[in-house]
């Protein structure tokens, strides 16, 4: 089949599975180079279709096309999804058996699927590397790509596998996808990729649907500004609430629901089972708004997310752009709302601080963890640790964030490895009789009392056997908060009536190297310069902020986009148009902010 052939049968596949008559802007071009075999850096918006690029070659190139992507939670519903519009698809991440793994890949291999999502973790496995090489692999594809740049704005060093994982499984051509990249960090893709000769595909970054703003906000007021937003705006939509800390999601998140807003909340620290049925509420509609940190979003595929507010200032353009880029994928207008107060720098700058620890804590955790581990490697063996157990071995009391970049580090120096992180629930089971429980509160605990008569209508037969729930969700579920359901809990516990264990929240490591301290090979001075360029981009980010042009145009620049245009309807854009109309030809920065 020549390439026209190709072209043409690619095109009624894409009627057929798709629905569409045409490509998009890139898709085709990219698509190009895919059936020519040639490797491709693909950058386009989010919603600019770039699953689509390696989806639907896959149906008639002669191989598996292997995806890697960082989604674990994703992956299903990404399967599901291709497998409703008949493209034959699976999984294999940690989430299932090997006995399951064995099966899925012995399918690949008989072509009963032609797509495979692979988590990047488990190309630390020399088994599945072996198995992998048995298949013929026609493409592969990487997903979020900027996650293997360190110079990306969500670095994985798990990532850095796949150079030497492509090169095993016989060098098939690559395609590497993402959303959000500077010049910087897409030659950096190809670095890391070992990327002889590549295209790249850019489309442009341009949103032209969507309205950005910032809003000068006083300390202390952004919640208040938010609800107000709502609540004055009931038609607004579905949409997304940033914040920077899981403790502001959980207030803002109880001061919504306090406010009739049906919101649900997400963070990193919450247990697959519970972000899978806060995603599940909102791709339904159940709820209205998410309230997350930046763990949520990357694969959500929600077309009609009419607003995003930032709470808290991001700590770069291309997080910001990503994040706010989940608006208005279908083509809507839609709204991308900063509110900013001055002192928001300052929880960047911690996070700044808590990403890049001094050498000395990476060389202290290094020794806690060999010394945890005994003196020799043992291939099979594993330390189960949490954050806050290695906080309390160390000299210095750190932020879990620098504990947990600090193994990032000795991990992408090949020292360490994690294999898979560990969470579980809450637990809780009755010790007493239930009218034990309620004769032990205080008459003037009414709130107390009302929550322990709910969990008892509702989850009386669970609370006996013993129970592993969510809070959030059991919050959401009984309509109180989730605060005041947690201070019910530890009460009984404490009055021993009941047993309650909270959530675990941990990490694998397996030691792969042990050394002395003085032989630790870091680079320090790289990680000085990582560093130094954190600051330098949110710098950029404050730019933003405080800068008097287009919104849009100043993100295009940032990305290299030479074509970048006044947008039109920005906040900016919009108040340069009404002080034109009264006859001043600028304004002031004072203005600007007031």
């Amino acid at each position: 089949m020549n390439m026209l052939q190709k072209k043409q049968q690619l095109k009624e596949l894409l009627k057929i599975h798709f629905g569409y008559g045409s490509f998009l802007p890139g898709q085709e071009r990219a698509i190009d180079n895919i059936l020519a075999d040639r490797s491709t850096i693909v950058v386009l918006p989010t919603g600019g279709g770039k699953s689509l690029i390696y989806q639907l070659p896959a149906l008639i190139l002669d191989g598996v096309t292997l995806v890697v992507s960082p989604l674990i939670a994703l992956m299903k519903d990404q399967v599901d999804s291709l497998e409703r519009v008949g493209i034959p698809a699976t999984f294999i991440n940690s989430t299932i058996s090997l006995a399951e793994t064995e099966k899925r890949l012995d399918q690949v291999k008989e072509g009963v699927y032609k797509i495979i999502y692979i988590a990047p973790e488990r190309f630390y496995n020399q088994n599945f590397l072996s198995a992998l090489k048995k298949l013929k692999i026609a493409l592969f594809a990487i997903d979020e790509a900027h996650c293997i740049s360190q110079w990306g704005h969500d670095f994985r060093p798990s990532y850095l596998r796949l150079k030497e994982a492509i090169k095993y499984v016989g060098s098939p051509t690559v395609a590497a996808l993402t959303a959000t990249a500077t010049p910087e960090v897409r030659d950096d893709i190809v670095k890391q990729l070992g990327l002889k000769k590549c295209e790249l595909v850019i489309t442009g970054f341009a949103r032209p649907n969507l309205q950005f703003a910032v809003v000068p906000t006083a300390n202390g007021q952004k919640i208040e500004n938010i609800v107000n937003l709502l609540t004055t705006n009931p038609a607004m939509g579905a949409g997304i609430i940033y914040v920077g800390t899981r403790a502001k999601a959980d207030e803002i998140l109880e001061v919504l629901m306090d406010n009739d807003i049906k919101a649900v909340g997400y963070h990193a620290g919450m247990d697959a089972n519970s972000r899978n049925w806060v995603q599940e509420q909102f791709m339904r509609g159940e709820a209205q708004v998410v309230v997350a940190t930046n763990a949520f979003g990357l694969g959500i595929n929600k077309k009609d997310i009419r607003f995003v507010i930032h709470h808290d200032l991001p700590g770069t353009i291309e997080a910001y752009y990503q994040e706010a880029g989940r608006a208005g994928r279908d083509g809507a207008l839609s709204f991308c709302i900063l509110f900013y107060h001055q002192q928001d720098r300052y929880l960047r700058e911690f996070f700044i601080k808590g990403d890049n620890p001094e050498p000395e804590a990476i060389i202290e955790i290094y020794d806690f963890l060999v010394r945890r581990a005994g003196l020799e490697i043992d291939p099979e063996a594993s330390i189960l640790l949490t954050y806050a157990e290695i906080v309390q071995n160390l000299s210095t009391a750190l932020p879990e964030m620098a504990i947990g970049t600090a193994l990032k580090i000795l991990e992408k120096e090949g020292y360490i490895t994690r294999p898979n992180e560990k969470n579980s629930n809450s637990f809780l089971k009755l010790k007493k009789d239930w009218a034990s429980v309620s004769s032990a509160l205080s008459p003037r605990a009414k709130s107390q009392r009302e929550i322990i008569d709910k969990l008892e209508e509702k989850y009386h037969r669970e609370l006996a056997t013993g129970w592993e729930f969510n809070p959030e969700e059991v919050a959401i579920v009984l309509k109180v908060k989730k605060d005041s359901l947690l201070r019910a809990v530890k009460k009984l516990a404490e009055k021993d009536l009941v047993e309650y264990r909270p959530p675990f929240r941990g990490t694998e490591i397996k030691l792969l190297k042990i050394v002395a301290s003085e032989d630790l090979n870091l680079d320090f001075k790289a990680l000085k310069t990582k560093a130094a360029r954190a600051y330098e981009k949110l710098d950029e980010m404050e730019n933003y902020v405080y800068d008097l042009g287009c919104r849009q145009e100043y993100i295009l620049r940032y990305f290299g986009d030479p074509e970048a245009k006044p947008c039109g309807h920005c906040d900016s854009c919009l108040r340069l148009q009404r002080n034109k109309e009264s006859g001043r030809e600028d304004y002031r920065i004072k203005e600007y902010l007031g």
